[in-house]
C-alpha cells in the first residue's frame, strides 16, 4: 500500500507521453478541457479525434471525418462541448461529444475556416474565414447562426471573452473589436503595418492583448486606446494568456520567449532564449507551468522563471499546437509526425491510473508466487 500511495501522490510530470496516438497525417490542431478530462485533435487526414484523456490507452473515442484538412479545434472548460473546422469551409459543433460522434450542426462557408474560437461554457462559438467573413453561433439554437460580419481581408485570429465580446485580426492587419453581442460590425479597429498572428482576451480587466508580426507585443483596452506595447524583436508567433493571475506569456520566430505581468501596462517577468522559432505556447491558469514548441520539434516545460527547464521531450517533427490543462497537470501536444502526444504529471488521473495497474499487476505476481510456493508445500 505504501507503494501505491507514492505512485500516486508524486507531483513532477512525465519526461515521455502518457500515450501517444498516430493519425494518418499532419495534426495542426489540439484542446484540452480545462479540468483536463477530455481531448480533441484535427488532423490532416481530414478526421477530427475526441479522446477521453484519463484512459491508459491511446485510442479516442471517436474519429469524424470530414471534407478538408481539419486545422482547428475547440473544446469547453468542462468537455461538454466542442468544434472543429475545415480548409473546406465546414465549420462541426458537438454537444455531447463524449457520448456521441455526430456533430449537432454543421454550417459551410464558401472558404476556408481559418480560425476558430468557443467560449468557455460553449454556449458561442465564433469562425473566421479567408475572406474575411465573421460568423457567430448560438450553439444551442436550432438555427445556430446569430450574426456575420466581414473585416478586411483574411481572418487571421479570433478571441471570444467571458462577456461575450468579441475581437479578431485580418491579413490586411488591424485588430478589429466587435464588442458584446449582438453587435453586428465593429466597433473600432486598432491599425499597425504588421499582421497579428495571436490575440487574448485578459478578461477582468477588460483589455487585449495582441501579438505583432513586427515583433511588438501590444495591450489594448476595450474602447481601442494602446495601453502599452512591448518591442521583443523577431515576428511573435504564439501567444498564451492565464486569466487568473494576469500572467501572458509570447513566443518569437527567433526562438525568444517572455512572460509578463498585465497591470494596465505589460510588465516583464522574465525572457528565455530557446534558439529555434517558437510554434505554439501553453500556459497554466496558476501561471507556474510554460509549456513550448519549437520548428525542430522540441517540446520544452518551463517554470515561471523560465530559468528552470523541468523536461524536454523531440517530437522528430514541428509541433504546431499545444494545450494545457486549467491546473497544469495535462498537457496535449500535435505534430507533423501525425502524432497526438499526451503528457500527464505522476500525481494526475492518467498517471495514477497507470501506476495503479502497475502495482496490480505487481500485487497479482506475488500473490501467484506466494499461492505457487503454497502448492508445491502441499505437494512435498
Amino acid at each position: 500500500m505504501a507503494m501505491l500511495i507514492i505512485a500516486l501522490t508524486v507531483s513532477t510530470f512525465t519526461t515521455s507521453p502518457a500515450w501517444t496516438y498516430m493519425t494518418g497525417n499532419y495534426v495542426w490542431s489540439v484542446a484540452v478541457s480545462g479540468d483536463g478530462a477530455y481531448a480533441i485533435a484535427g488532423s490532416d487526414d481530414m478526421h477530427t479525434y475526441f479522446f477521453d484523456t484519463r484512459s491508459a490507452d491511446a485510442k479516442p473515442l471517436w474519429s469524424y471525418g470530414t471534407q478538408g484538412y481539419v486545422r482547428h479545434v475547440a473544446i469547453s472548460r468542462n468537455g461538454s462541448r466542442a468544434a472543429a473546422s475545415d480548409v473546406a469551409g465546414g465549420v462541426f459543433f458537438f454537444e455531447r461529444p463524449r457520448l456521441s460522434d455526430a456533430p449537432d450542426w454543421v454550417f459551410r462557408s464558401d472558404h476556408p475556416i481559418d480560425a476558430l474560437v468557443l467560449s468557455g461554457g460553449g454556449d458561442y462559438l465564433a469562425a473566421g474565414d479567408r475572406r474575411g467573413n465573421v460568423y457567430l453561433f448560438e450553439t444551442g439554437r436550432t438555427n445556430p447562426l446569430i450574426w456575420q460580419s466581414s473585416i478586411p481581408g483574411g481572418v487571421l485570429a479570433l478571441s471570444l471573452s467571458e462577456s461575450r465580446a468579441l475581437a479578431a485580426t485580418g491579413t490586411k492587419g488591424g485588430l478589429y473589436f466587435f464588442g458584446a453581442f449582438p453587435s453586428t460590425s465593429y466597433q473600432w479597429s486598432f491599425k499597425e503595418h504588421t499582421n497579428i498572428p495571436c490575440l487574448a482576451f485578459v478578461d477582468d480587466l477588460p483589455q487585449i492583448v495582441a501579438a505583432g508580426g513586427d515583433g511588438s507585443l501590444y495591450l489594448i483596452d476595450t474602447s481601442g486606446q494602446l495601453l502599452d506595447r512591448r518591442e521583443l524583436g523577431g515576428a511573435l508567433s504564439a501567444l498564451s494568456v492565464s486569466v487568473r493571475t494576469r500572467h501572458v506569456v509570447s513566443g518569437s520566430t527567433n526562438g525568444d520567449v517572455s512572460i509578463f505581468h498585465v497591470e494596465g501596462r505589460l510588465e516583464e517577468i522574465a525572457t528565455a532564449e530557446t534558439k529555434n522559432p517558437v510554434t505554439s505556447i501553453a500556459l497554466s491558469n496558476d501561471g507556474e507551468c510554460v509549456a513550448v514548441a519549437n520548428a525542430n520539434g522540441t517540446i520544452s516545460m518551463f517554470d515561471d522563471s523560465l530559468a528552470n527547464r523541468i523536461w524536454i521531450f523531440k517530437a522528430g517533427a514541428m509541433v504546431h499546437s499545444l494545450s494545457m490543462s486549467a491546473d497544469g497537470r495535462i498537457l496535449v501536444a500535435g505534430s507533423d509526425t501525425g502524432a497526438v502526444y499526451l503528457f500527464a504529471e505522476q500525481g494526475s488521473v492518467v498517471s495514477g491510473m497507470m501506476s495503479l495497474y502497475v502495482v496490480l499487476v505487481v500485487l497479482i505476481v506475488i500473490a501467484v508466487v506466494i499461492a505457487l510456493a503454497i502448492w508445491r508445500r502441499k505437494r512435498s
